[in-house]
């Protein structure tokens, strides 16, 4: 779609800008490190899981996690070498500045307390959701640019 010019950009991660050879068509990437993630995760729909023997129900529940996790690590272990791929197939990386990082999330609306909130009035504990999640971050040594659970 962008070689097409129906979308003018594409949000990616490094191992997929490699993979489909991205600098070929957009030969500009902007790394902005705004802490998005991609998922990795098992999915199953509803109406497939109700037909699923139990047995089946409780490997996929089972090895979900580390599934996930594996597959993070792997995107890591290759974000570098995929940046270097895509610089070598004739793209160039423009790295955002931390105060262009910190303008751009104070001008985005707190979504995830909206949706904290949300879950709140529906009795679910979202915020407490959102508080650990923050401080599982930071306790992994990683720096929010904004503290989207400080303005519960």
């Amino acid at each position: 779609m962008v070689q097409t010019g129906v979308v003018d950009a594409a949000m990616l991660w490094p191992e997929a800008a490699k993979t489909f050879k991205i600098a070929e068509v957009a030969p500009y990437m902007l790394k902005a490190d705004l802490g998005a993630v991609n998922s990795k995760t098992v999915t199953v729909n509803k109406y497939v899981w109700n037909k699923l023997p139990d047995e089946v129900k409780d490997v996929l529940q089972k090895v979900a996690l580390k599934y996930r996790d594996h597959i993070a690590g792997v995107a890591m272990d290759r974000a570098s070498a995929s940046l270097e791929a895509y610089k070598a197939g004739g793209g160039t990386v423009v790295e955002m500045s931390a105060d262009d990082r910190a303008a751009w999330a104070k001008s985005i609306p707190n979504i995830a307390v909206d949706w904290a909130k949300k879950l709140d009035a529906a009795g679910a504990p979202g915020s407490d959701m959102l508080k650990a999640y923050t401080q599982k971050l930071k306790d992994a040594g990683f720096t929010p640019v904004r503290d989207w659970a400080a303005e519960l």
